[in-house]
C-alpha cells in the first residue's frame, strides 16, 4: 500500500536535515530527543521509499543562473523534457501552466555558455515553438531557508551549523567538480571517505569541504517529495515592481513562509517567484497578498507547475519522489563515523 503522510518523528528529521544536510547524527539524535542509530534507519527507509533525499548542486555567484520559457506541443512536452535532462546546464525542469509549457532553471558557467546553450542546443530542437529567457542577476533567497516547521528555537539552535573558518583553503576549480561528484553519490560520506576519494589527508579534505560549501561551489539541500510536506501546490509568479518601492517589496518577498525561490531577472520581468501553497485557492488569495501587504508590486504573469520531473538534476516519478537506480550507501554506516 502506497504511503500518503509522513509521522511526526520523520518530519522532525527531515526539518533537523534540512538545516544541516550532514549533521552527525549524534548531534540529529540529541536535538530530537532519540538515539542515532533510531534516526540513522528512519532517514534510509525515506530514502528508500523516495520520499526525501539530499540534492548536490552548485550555486557559486561566478555563474550564470536563468529562467528559459519553452513552449511545445503537448504532445511533445515529455520527449523534450527527457531530451534535456541528459545536459549538465540544467538543473530543473517544471511542467507548467499558463504561457509557457516548460520553466527551466539553468545553470551555466558564464553568460557566453547560456548563449552557447540557448540558441545552438535548445535552439536547434525542432519541437519547440518559442523560447523566453529570463537572466537571474541576483538570488534574494531561495529553498535552502525553507523549513518544515515541525522543531522549536530550541532544537532549531542546537543544529546551526557553526560558522565556517576565517581562512579557508583556495580549492581548484576540479577539485571542487570532484567533491561535489562525490558527495552527488554519497552526501553523508563520512571526511575519512571523501579523504580517501580525494588522495589527501582527513584535516586536509574537511576543510576544502567548508571552501566549497562556503563558497557555493558545493549546495548541499535536505529535498522532500512535494505531495507529501504538507505545501503539495508549486506555483511561479513573475512580478513588476516599482523601483522607489524594491527595498520594502524584496524584503517581504524573501520573508514570504511560502518562498522558494525569490530572484531578480531581466527578460521581461522584474522578479521571479516560486512559492508552495498549502492548497489550489492560495494561487489566487497570495495574489491579493501582494495587493494588500506587498508595496510596489504587480503579478504580470503566473503558472502553476503541474509536475517536476527534474529536480536539481535527479530525476523525480510522477508521486513527486526520487527513487535512484544506485541507491545510496546505508545510512547507517554514518553512525560511528559522522560528517564534520
Amino acid at each position: 500500500m502506497q504511503d500518503h503522510s509522513l509521522s511526526v518523528e520523520e518530519r522532525r528529521l527531515l526539518h533537523a536535515l534540512q538545516i544541516q544536510p550532514r549533521a552527525p547524527w549524534s548531534a540529529i539524535a540529541a536535538a530530537l530527543g532519540s538515539d542515532a542509530v533510531t534516526v540513522a534507519r528512519r532517514w534510509t527507509r525515506l530514502q528508500e521509499r523516495g520520499v526525501a533525499w539530499i540534492a548536490v548542486y552548485r550555486a557559486a555567484p561566478s555563474v550564470t543562473t536563468a529562467l528559459v520559457e519553452v513552449q511545445c506541443p503537448p504532445s511533445e512536452t515529455m520527449r523534450i523534457v527527457e531530451e534535456l535532462t541528459r545536459d549538465p546546464e540544467v538543473l530543473t525542469i517544471d511542467v507548467t501552466t499558463g504561457g509557457r509549457d516548460l520553466l527551466l532553471t539553468l545553470v551555466c558557467d558564464s553568460r557566453d555558455a547560456l548563449a552557447r546553450y540557448v540558441l545552438e542546443r535548445m535552439g536547434t530542437l525542432p519541437e519547440i515553438r518559442a523560447l523566453r529567457t529570463h537572466i537571474a542577476t541576483a538570488t534574494l533567497a531561495d529553498a535552502r531557508k525553507w523549513r518544515l516547521r515541525e522543531l522549536d528555537s530550541t532544537e532549531t539552535a542546537a543544529l546551526e551549523p557553526s560558522a565556517p573558518p576565517a581562512r579557508l583553503p583556495s580549492v581548484p576549480p576540479e577539485v571542487a567538480a570532484r567533491i561535489r561528484d562525490v558527495l552527488a553519490r554519497d552526501p553523508r560520506i563520512t571526511i575519512t571517505g571523501l579523504a580517501a576519494e580525494l588522495g589527501t589527508t582527513p584535516p586536509r579534505a574537511s576543510a576544502m569541504l567548508a571552501s566549497v560549501l562556503a563558497s557555493g561551489e558545493v549546495v548541499l539541500r535536505t529535498e522532500i517529495a512535494r505531495p507529501l510536506s504538507g505545501w503539495p501546490v508549486y506555483a511561479w509568479y513573475f512580478l513588476d515592481v516599482d523601483p522607489l518601492q524594491r527595498t520594502a517589496a524584496v524584503q517581504r518577498l524573501t520573508r514570504l513562509g511560502e518562498s522558494r525561490l525569490v530572484a531578480s531577472i531581466v527578460g521581461g520581468y522584474d522578479i521571479a517567484l516560486a512559492v508552495w501553497l498549502r492548497s489550489i485557492d492560495d494561487v489566487a488569495r497570495i495574489e491579493t497578498f501582494f495587493a494588500e501587504h506587498v508595496p510596489g508590486v504587480s503579478v504580470a504573469d503566473r503558472s502553476v507547475v503541474l509536475r517536476t520531473p527534474y529536480h536539481l538534476q535527479k530525476r523525480i516519478d510522477a508521486q513527486g519522489r526520487y527513487r535512484p537506480t544506485h541507491p545510496e550507501a546505508d545510512a547507517e554506516a554514518d553512525v560511528t563515523a559522522p560528517g564534520p
